[in-house]
């Protein structure tokens, strides 16, 4: 809805603080007028000179509410800053770093990115305020770089930063949001609350910042739980490692979420993660009866208990996909969605639940939603190519190559040991005409994770699409006696094979498994 003009020029002054010098230029020139007053008949000045000292008073405030204007809007705008958030016509942005650990051992840096990324996620219900991902906002973590700098390379007006200092149940948290056009705190606060208030915590800063950038925090549809503090720590713990996907980190994940349901066994949240790690492996690393049934366990659990969770419907739409049950996997993912239609989880997991179902045209449809959601993601863009390919539209496959690689670029810049970026982007490469550096970033890649299945497996790919079948197949050899890890559907139906499924040693390798 526009906003009358008489508001949205108020909005304007507001902005650029000339309602903040106006006020206290008038409070300023009262005192001085009252100390005239007093102080002019001891001085035994001319009578008129109070008169003139109200009139200069009086003379200077345009004055000083046109500087005001002035100085604010030449100090916002040097070569390539970002506009101030409330300018008309652009959307409020935040990007959410990793709070600085603070604590005395300094063995809180999980906790403090634990904390971030649950007030990143309530943020994340706001419909008017874009926020930075998770993938590319943490990547500033430890990096000496200015809020400036990070709001030119996230394309984002404010940045949330703040610190942790935990002992024992006691924590002491500081938060700030900041413009990243002039470094001002439009907003900070210190909290200091036992471990059982953070979540209380997490809600006030993402409602305080609703606040500061006139937005409006929608009122959560989840059903809050109460959940045991300590398995709330081991919960950040698991989320930690698994933001890391790696098959590594994974079972280090599962670990951390196992045994925050040791502790509160109704904890649904728990549930959902341990979901993922089993539907996530299952998938991408180790297909197992044993992932299998777990995922599926631990997704019910996950409904049961936290039904109103995002994350549990998703993690249930990946358990059903895998055992190809892709009717209820779409009614999961669908409510999913309808929870939150903007959750890049379920939009993404249910592209590649489509896909697996053959469906490419939804997941064409729901891979390009979650490209939208989510600017700064190159995994969704990255598995484009392949299905416009599939379906015969060329130009769509070009144009995805050149998005994804242009987003995985991005993402190296910021990390360089992004090595799923190294990884997916070497395809886009490819089909661009790039093969050398295609398969210098695959190279770089396997030797960045030699025990990781899915990274061999991807390298096996680029390899058969670049015409070298013995180095494909080596590739797949490691995958299955040093990994210790390969999927013989894909084998079987990969059409990036196609180019070595006459090779006698591929058939080596399909002997291997059983029929």
């Amino acid at each position: 809805m526009n906003q009358p003009p008489e508001q949205g020029f108020l909005e304007k002054l507001k902005q650029k603080k000339v309602v903040r010098v106006a006020l206290v230029y008038i409070l300023v020139g009262w005192i001085v007028i009252q100390i005239g007053e007093v102080s002019f008949e001891a001085l035994i000045l001319p009578d008129w000179s109070l008169a003139l000292l109200i009139v200069i008073v009086f003379l200077g405030f345009p004055i000083a509410v046109v500087l005001a204007w002035a100085y604010h809007l030449g100090s916002n705008e040097p070569a390539g800053a970002v506009d101030s958030p409330s300018e008309k016509g652009a959307m409020a942005s935040v990007a959410v770093l990793p709070f600085t650990d603070l604590s005395e051992h300094q063995d809180q840096a999980y906790f403090c990115e634990g904390i971030a990324e649950e007030i990143l996620n309530e943020l994340c219900k706001i419909p008017d305020l874009r926020v930075a991902s998770r993938v590319t906002a943490f990547q500033f973590a430890d990096k000496k770089v200015g809020v400036d700098e990070i709001g030119r390379k996230l394309k984002v007006r404010t940045v949330l930063e703040g610190s942790v200092r935990k002992s024992g149940q006691q924590l002491r948290i500081t938060a700030q949001l900041v413009e990243t056009a002039d470094s001002y705190h439009l907003w900070s606060r210190q909290y200091d609350r036992t471990l059982e208030d953070v979540f209380r915590i997490q809600e006030e800063i993402a409602q305080s910042i609703a606040d500061a950038l006139s937005v409006t925090l929608e009122e959560s549809r989840r059903g809050e739980q109460r959940v045991d503090p300590r398995a709330y720590d081991y919960f950040l713990r698991g989320l930690s490692y698994f933001g890391r996907h790696t098959m590594q980190d994974t079972v280090y994940a599962r670990q951390m979420f196992e045994r925050a349901l040791e502790i509160d066994s109704g904890f649904g949240r728990g549930w959902a993660g341990l979901a993922y790690t089993y539907g996530l492996e299952q998938l991408y690393f180790n297909a197992s009866n044993i992932n299998r049934d777990e995922a599926l366990r631990a997704s019910r659990k996950a409904l049961e208990l936290a039904p109103e969770w995002v994350e549990s419907h998703v993690s249930a739409g990946l358990a059903h996909c895998i055992v190809q049950d892709y009717a209820e996997a779409s009614a999961e993912f669908d409510k999913a969605i309808e929870l939150d239609p903007e959750s890049y989880d379920a939009l993404y997991f249910y592209g590649r639940s489509k896909v697996h179902e053959g469906d490419l045209p939804r997941a064409i449809e729901l891979f390009e939603q979650a490209a939208r959601v989510r600017p700064e993601d190159y995994q969704s863009v990255l598995l484009l190519p392949q299905l416009y390919h599939s379906i015969g539209n060329e130009d769509a496959e070009m144009e995805a190559a050149r998005r994804g690689i242009e987003r995985a670029r991005a993402v190296l810049d910021l990390n360089p040991d992004d090595n799923r970026a190294l990884n997916m982007g070497a395809f886009a490469l490819l089909r661009l005409g790039e093969e050398e550096e295609a398969i210098r970033w695959m190279e770089q890649s396997v030797e960045k994770a030699p025990m990781d299945s899915i990274v061999h497996y991807n390298a096996a790919c680029l390899y058969a699409l670049a015409g070298k079948a013995d180095k494909s197949i080596d590739c797949l050899e490691n995958c299955h006696l040093k990994v210790g890890s390969l999927n013989r559907e894909w084998l079987m139906h990969d059409s990036d094979l196609d180019g070595i499924r006459e090779h006698p040693r591929f058939a080596e390798i399909l002997a291997l498994f059983p029929d």
